[in-house]
């Protein structure tokens, strides 16, 4: 009987032990959540003011659009370093000091780079013929010489300039070439022919005056487009 009574006692003793534990656990627990939402109450500030200075800072601030690879650029052919080179149709502008000239119908010019010299173009499809010119300012400024066309024929100087942005190409043979301003040649006046007294001798004892007519440079100016893209194929120097 005794050792029963001390059986229940010790049940009852840990009976007890267990509901104290019990209630010390849950009265704990309002505790400690109280002090994580007191910690998380003042953690949110520091979170937002992080957020606000990276969202301010101008050097971890920047677009992909604006920092994206642009595409390469496309390769540097001969045509895009000499722009005029190509196949034109040309028409004799009204104030041609040549009928021929005037009356004729376009032309279809081809220009060609020299195969030796990339200073000098070949001109091909005007009616004086085959014609060179010697590039003066880049990118498509020429001059064209004094020189001797295929037929033996004397060629006055002149100036060749092709307007890329334009896409126009005029030509003046038998105008002086201006270092200064090379477009003027286009605005020069067809010069006038006048006569001019000169006293010619025809004996030793006699004396006569007479009037000549002083024949002036021949003058032709042309104007057009250009057709089609340049050509890259160049055609042999002519001596």
């Amino acid at each position: 009987m005794k050792k029963t009574a001390i059986i229940l006692g010790a049940v009852l003793l840990l009976f007890t032990a267990s509901i104290n534990a019990q209630n010390d656990t849950l009265s704990k627990q309002p505790a400690q959540t109280q002090q994580s939402l007191n910690q998380a109450d003042s953690k949110q500030p520091l979170s937002n003011s992080v957020a606000t200075t990276t969202s301010n800072d101008r050097w971890n601030n920047w677009s992909p659009d604006k920092y994206k690879m642009l595409p390469m650029p496309e390769p540097l052919t001969t045509e895009k370093i000499f722009p005029v080179l190509g196949h034109y149709s040309v028409t004799a502008n009204s104030n041609t000091s040549t009928t021929e000239a005037s009356s004729s119908a376009s032309s279809d010019v081809t220009i060609t780079l020299d195969e030796t010299n990339k200073g000098v173009v070949w001109v091909e499809g005007l009616p004086q013929g085959r014609i060179k010119a010697y590039l003066r300012k880049s990118p498509s400024t020429y001059m064209i010489p004094a020189q001797k066309t295929a037929d033996d024929k004397e060629l006055a100087e002149g100036v060749l300039i092709y307007d890329k942005d334009a896409n126009t190409l005029d030509v003046c043979i038998g105008c002086k070439y201006n270092n200064e301003d090379p477009a003027a040649a286009f605005t020069q006046p067809e010069p006038i022919v006048e006569e001019q007294a000169v006293v010619k001798t025809k004996t030793k004892s006699k004396k006569g005056t007479t009037k000549v007519k002083v024949k002036p440079v021949k003058m032709w100016k042309y104007s057009g487009t250009k057709t089609d893209v340049a050509v890259s194929s160049s055609i042999p120097s002519q001596q």
